[in-house]
């Protein structure tokens, strides 16, 4: 629902509307509303042949009389009925969705706070019937019978009846929290989540850590303390969606407890789904790894720095090491992305690995790309110079690359602190005493840095957009491309700036050489995938000293082959196949910076195979048309089915996949 503040321009400019008087009629809408189905057209329902109804897009209701008709660009069974010859006005409606007011003869918004009670009145009692709707249904919504287009007998009305239990429930707003709402249904949905913390959520639970070969150290079995708060409190949250029972779910639990974790959403104030993700995420992942850290700690009967012999030093921090990234976390969201930079004076390669818990994706506007969206992604590879043992490798291979920009010469101090804060806005924070996953930044000198022709190869061939496109497929298109480091953003090169110095000293030993700027090419590929990706259109930005939204509609497949953007060097992948990932959620924001309302399609399907059962077969895998399962659209505690066309005309924000097994 959206906040009073939503409607604050309109207090000043439609305070009163001429047609208020004789298009509202509070008693009529009652009686018709608790005697039709909630929230579905009521002439779809005539049009089609339902199983026991069919919600419609977004309907909106007639506040005269109290007909539910669809806005859909098809049917717009609204508009018509407005239209048609009545005895009274019937110009005035509400959608059921976004609760906004509308006059269709004055063709404007209606401010519900306006001089006139009874439209106030009857928003509060829609909104009330709403939440009683919500209830009464629980976890059972309207479902219309499959009707495929080739088949008299489904034209007939006599296809198969398909069960209406769907396993949604609605979710309580607590106080302007709808964007946690819309995340929370999501990882409700999200089914290794649920199968990877009902494993972990007891004392005692069993871990067997592997450490790398070059330890010659054996596997080592823990016994995992109690889970943390958070932790605990989300297990509870999720068994209680999938529970049984009368709905809709309180979230209050888990909400105060990621409170606790992260004070800024105190306060009851709306704020960014993308952003709650990630202390929802990164905290639950710092509870399990302190849990991992406890466990073998005990293995090794708790020792302290005083009394730890420097080999029990060496098989804790082994141990250590490979332990804390078998945290549920680490093991559905977690991937891997790798910056790859060449000097095209002479040719040396770097790479600085990053992990990442989403993939944020600018929105390619009308225009060509916006400098300050290149700009955030260029400033990885200033970094690649020695910085602390905390976020990069110990050793690093002499004469290396490294990338910066002439601007930005004195700017090495800095380093760690600016990594960090990239790392973190792709997805991860970096806490003390705590290992990135895959690390974070890392110099690799393998096979890719002696073939300079291989430097930049993908997975499969790489995707082409068409003029003009606006999807998700363009989007990482442009977030992967091979980028050209000119003019002041040159390259930095440690290589060509060593090989000058040589120079120098065999003509003079009193000179010293300049740093030596180059011209160089860079690309971001994706390294590693998880078994849940989960991609962030950015569609908020800074615009002067204004927040901006972006409101083109981008699409999205039902499946997507990410090979196009993956490195050829991809773990678990081979060249030349696809990599096929499915759309099970999506959290979708409408409205405006001002008054906006975040909900959730979410895709109910069964279970597929563990992810530890990987792709082992070669050449490409078939993708299917058909989409088994079906899609529900949660608004808090409002559940509706709704058709797959619905879906992909929402305005994403966040796209959550899963691995096709």
């Amino acid at each position: 629902m959206f906040p009073p503040q939503t409607f604050q321009l309109h207090l000043l400019t439609n305070l009163y509307n001429k047609h208020t008087i004789r298009a509202v009629d509070l008693n009529s809408v009652k009686k018709a509303v608790t005697q039709s189905l909630w929230s579905v057209c009521a002439e779809c329902l005539k049009e089609r042949t339902p199983f026991e109804g069919e919600p419609s897009g977004d309907v909106l209701i007639c506040l005269r009389c109290g007909f539910q008709g669809c806005n859909q660009s098809e049917a717009q069974h609204s508009t018509k009925h407005q239209l048609a010859q009545h005895p009274e006005s019937h110009c005035i409606s509400i959608s059921l969705s976004s609760w906004k007011a509308w006059c269709l003869e004055c063709n404007e918004e209606l401010s519900t706070h306006c001089n006139k009670k009874v439209l106030a009145q009857t928003l509060d009692f829609l909104q009330k019937h709403s939440v009683k709707a919500a209830s009464a249904t629980s976890s059972k919504v309207i479902r219309l019978r499959e009707e495929p287009e080739d088949s008299a007998d489904a034209l007939r009305g006599r296809g198969p009846a398909i069960s209406t239990l769907i396993p949604v429930k609605g979710i309580n707003n607590l106080g302007n929290t709808c964007f946690f709402n819309a995340v929370m249904q999501n990882l409700s949905q999200t089914h290794l989540l649920n199968e990877l913390i009902a494993e972990v959520k007891e004392k005692g639970h069993k871990l067997k850590i592997c450490p790398s070969p070059e330890t010659n150290l054996g596997p080592l079995t823990i016994t995992l303390p109690s889970p943390e708060p958070l932790t605990s409190a989300m297990f509870l949250f999720l068994h209680s969606m999938k529970e049984a029972g009368k709905g809709p779910v309180s979230p209050k639990v888990v909400f105060n407890q990621l409170c606790h974790k992260a004070p800024r959403f105190k306060g009851y104030q709306q704020q960014d789904s993308q952003e709650l993700l990630h202390y929802l995420l990164d905290s639950m992942r710092m509870e399990e790894t302190k849990r991992i850290k406890a466990g073998i700690l005990k293995a090794f009967n708790n020792p302290t720095e005083k009394t730890a012999d420097e080999e029990t030093k060496r098989q804790v921090k082994a141990y250590g090491k490979e332990g804390v990234k078998m945290n549920f976390v680490d093991r559905i969201f977690v991937g891997e992305l790798t910056n790859t930079i060449m000097c095209e004076e002479c040719a040396h390669i770097s790479t600085v690995k990053e992990a990442f818990i989403d993939i944020s994706l600018p929105i390619i506007e009308e225009r060509v790309r916006q400098k300050g969206e290149r700009t955030v992604r260029s400033r990885l590879f200033e970094f690649a110079g020695p910085s602390s043992d905390d976020v990069a490798c110990s050793s690093r291979p002499p004469g290396g690359a490294v990338a910066t920009t002439a601007a930005h010469k004195s700017r090495q101090a800095g380093a760690v602190e600016q990594l960090v804060s990239t790392v973190s806005r792709m997805g991860l924070s970096h806490t003390s005493g705590e290992r990135i996953p895959a690390g974070v930044c890392c110099e690799e000198q393998g096979d890719t840095a002696r073939q300079p022709q291989g430097a930049f190869q993908a997975l499969s061939h790489s995707y082409m957009p068409c003029s003009k496109e606006c999807s998700v497929q363009s989007c990482l298109h442009q977030f992967t491309s091979v980028e050209l480091l000119m003019g002041n953003n040159k390259l930095l090169c440690e290589n060509c700036t060593e090989r000058r110095q040589k120079q120098l000293k065999r003509s003079t030993a009193d000179k010293r050489a300049e740093k030596v700027y180059t011209s160089a090419r860079k690309q971001m590929l994706i390294s590693a995938l998880p078994p849940v990706v989960i991609l962030h259109l950015k569609r908020f930005h800074q615009a002067g000293m204004n927040l901006r939204k972006v409101n083109r509609h981008v699409d999205f497949p039902l499946i997507l082959d990410l090979a196009p953007f993956c490195s050829a060097s991809c773990k678990n992948m081979v060249a030349g196949e696809h990599v096929l990932y499915i759309l099970y959620g999506i959290v979708e924001h409408s409205g405006s910076m001002r008054g906006g309302h975040y909900a959730a399609y979410v895709r109910i399907r069964a279970p597929q195979r563990r992810p530890e059962q990987r792709r082992n077969m070669s050449g490409p895998k078939e993708c299917s048309t058909a989409m088994p399962g079906q899609w529900v659209y949660v608004s808090d505690t409002s559940v509706q089915v709704v058709p797959e066309s619905r879906v992909l005309s929402a305005q994403a924000y966040l796209l959550f996949y899963e691995e096709l097994l």
